[in-house]
C-alpha cells in the first residue's frame, strides 16, 4: 500500500507548540515533558470533561482514575526538589565565602558542608522518585485520546456513522458489478497467488496496466499539488525513530500494527504523515515563512492487526 499526503503548516503553527482551542490536541516540544498530547494543566483543571469524552470514545478510564493522585505527588515533589536546589545554591555560595576567611570561618563551614551533602542525597532521591512519577504520568497522558468536538455523534461502530453529504451521482448498473480484485484477476493485471508465494497473504502483485495505473495515480496526485496548489514535493525516509512515531501518535497506541527493525530504534513508516509531520519537530517556525506546504507519496507498512477477513482486499 502507499499513501498520498499533503500538509500545509499555517501561521498559527510552531513545531514546538500549536496554538489551539482548549480541547484540541496539543503537542509539546520533546525537550519538555515528552510527548504530551494534552496539556497537564488542562487535564488537571478539566478532569471530569476529559473522563466524559474518553468514555464516549468507548475507552477505559482506569488510568485516568489515578491521574489526580500521581499528578499531585509530582507537583509536591517538584516543589520540594526546587526548594532544596535553591537552598543548595545559596548555602554553597556561603560556604565558598567562609572558606576564604579566617580559621573560625572555615570551621563554621564544615557543618554546612555536611548538611549540603545530606541535601544533595535527598535531591538525588527525590529526582529518582520524580522520574518514576513522570514516567507513570506520561503513560497516563499518552493513553488519553484527542477530545472529540461536541458535534461528533456517539456510536459503537461505523454503522452508527451519520452521512453528512454526498458528492456526485451513484452509478446504476444493469448487472451485478464485480469487485476490483475479480476484475484485476480476470484482466491478468492482479496476481494474488504469486504475491502470496513471494510474501504472504493479503498482498498483490501488480502487472502491466495495473502497474501503470498505480504510477499514473501517484504522478497525478503529486503534479496536481505541486503545479496547481503550491505544495513542495518531499521524498522522506521510509524508516523513522520512536520519537517520530510517538510525536505523531503512532506510539504507543498502534505499536502492534507497526514493523520495527530488530536491534534498532527504527520503524517502517505506516504512512507518509509520520516523516513529513516530523520535519519541523522541536523547531519554532518564523511566521513570515508560513505557510509551508508539503506533499509526499510513500509506501505504507502496517499490519492493521485485527482486520483479517474484513475490508482486507
Amino acid at each position: 500500500m502507499g499513501s498520498f499526503h499533503s500538509w500545509p503548516f499555517f501561521s498559527r503553527f510552531t513545531a514546538n507548540r500549536r496554538i489551539l482551542s482548549p480541547i484540541q490536541p496539543l503537542t509539546l516540544s520533546l525537550n519538555s515533558f515528552e510527548f504530551i498530547m494534552l496539556e497537564l494543566r488542562f487535564i488537571r483543571e478539566n478532569l471530569e470533561l476529559v473522563k466524559e469524552k474518553t468514555a464516549k470514545r468507548g475507552l477505559s478510564l482506569d488510568k485516568l482514575i489515578d491521574f489526580s493522585t500521581i499528578d499531585q505527588e509530582r507537583l509536591i515533589l517538584l516543589a520540594e526538589v526546587e526548594a532544596l536546589k535553591n537552598k543548595r545554591n545559596t548555602v554553597s555560595k556561603d560556604i565558598a565565602a567562609l572558606k576564604k576567611g579566617s580559621p573560625e570561618d572555615i570551621a563554621k563551614a564544615e557543618p554546612m558542608v555536611l548538611e549540603m551533602r545530606k541535601n544533595s542525597e535527598r535531591i538525588k532521591e527525590l529526582d529518582n522518585r520524580l522520574t518514576e512519577i513522570q514516567t507513570r504520568l506520561q503513560e497516563i497522558v499518552m493513553a488519553i485520546p484527542n477530545l472529540c468536538d461536541d458535534s461528533v455523534p456517539i456510536g459503537q461502530d461505523d454503522s452508527d456513522n451519520l452521512e453528512i453529504r454526498q458528492w456526485g451521482k451513484k452509478p446504476a448498473f444493469s448487472f451485478q458489478p464485480k469487485p476490483h480484485w475479480e476484475v484485476g484477476e480476470a484482466l491478468q493485471i492482479l496476481d494474488f497467488e504469486r504475491a502470496a508465494k513471494i510474501t504472504g497473504a493479503r498482498f498483490a502483485l501488480l502487472t502491466g496496466l495495473a502497474s501503470r495505473l498505480e504510477r499514473a495515480l501517484i504522478n497525478f496526485m503529486l503534479d496536481l499539488h505541486t503545479q496547481r496548489h503550491g505544495y513542495e514535493e518531499i521524498l522522506p525516509p521510509f524508516l523513522v525513530n520512536s520519537a517520530s512515531m510517538t510525536a505523531t501518535g503512532q506510539l504507543p497506541k498502534f505499536e502492534e500494527d507497526l514493523f520495527r527493525i530488530k536491534g534498532w530504534d527504527l520503524y517502517l513508516i505506516p504512512t507518509a504523515e509520520v516523516p513529513v509531520t516530523n520535519i519541523f519537530r522541536d523547531e519554532t517556525l518564523e511566521e513570515n515563512n508560513l505557510p509551508i506546504k508539503f506533499t509526499a507519496y510513500t509506501p505504507c507498512f502496517r499490519s492493521e492487526a485485527g482486520s483479517h477477513g474484513r475490508d482486507t482486499r
